[in-house]
């Protein structure tokens, strides 16, 4: 694939990749026009994952994930004083605890402040469990969402949901959303093969899903039915 192709597909690290590795002079001018957006973005330094053994949960059919349940039982602490002892618990396992649990802790932080709509302090506790666990596709995946959802540039969300799909390719949240800001980029840009690789995506996503993924399913048919009322409204 080109990088164009990368590009249009949502795929930053890998045209990010390609443009580096550049060597035709008719090309560098266009690797550097890539380089240099990509840059903007941060994609150099994202933590890189190391493809150590770790499970990668399935999504349930109430579209939550075993990594959400410590918040579900936090949110459903009534009194203020264990409550708030559980949240200096958690503050002291992501400055003590060893990678993983660093990892998770933060995850749930940044659930919690999604939850407070706080927004900006959910998305940098999202990137700090990627930065403490790479290789876990929904701590990508859901920064990358909450980026998509509340604000954050296109290609800030589509950097972390191409590290959430390389992870877990199976995943139908994960192309969903990346399909959603395809098709946000086709809106603003004007730019049509990103409407044709967010109709790739939708369908990838919607052959993935479970039989018990009903929610999550009638959520990614919604959007291909309405895909045209998207671009054009």
């Amino acid at each position: 694939m080109s990088m164009d192709d990368y590009f249009y597909n949502g795929e930053l690290m890998k045209c990010y990749e390609s443009a580096k590795m550049v060597a035709n002079e008719e090309d560098k001018a266009l690797a550097h026009k890539y380089i240099i957006l990509l840059e903007e973005y941060n994609l150099a330094h994202y933590p890189k994952p190391t493809f150590d053994v770790e499970i990668q949960h399935v999504e349930r059919a109430d579209e939550g994930y075993p990594e959400s349940d410590a918040v579900v039982e936090i949110r459903a602490i009534k009194d203020e004083e264990a409550f708030a002892k559980c949240i200096k618990q958690l503050e002291e396992v992501a400055k003590t605890g060893t990678p993983k649990d660093k990892a998770q802790s933060f995850f749930t932080q940044g659930e919690l402040f999604l939850f407070a709509h706080q927004y900006n302090e959910s998305v940098h506790c999202f990137q700090q469990a990627v930065k403490e666990n790479p290789n876990k596709a929904v701590y990508w995946g859901i920064a990358g969402q909450t980026m998509h959802r509340f604000g954050w540039m296109p290609f800030d969300a589509l950097g972390y949901l191409e590290q959430a799909i390389n992870l877990d390719p199976t995943n139908p949240r994960w192309k969903w959303n990346k399909a959603l800001v395809l098709i946000q980029l086709a809106k603003d840009l004007q730019m049509a093969p990103f409407m044709a690789n967010a109709a790739i995506a939708l369908e990838e996503a919607l052959a993935s899903c479970g039989e018990y993924q009903r929610s999550l399913k009638d959520a990614i048919q919604n959007t291909m039915d309405n895909m045209d009322s998207y671009v054009f409204s």
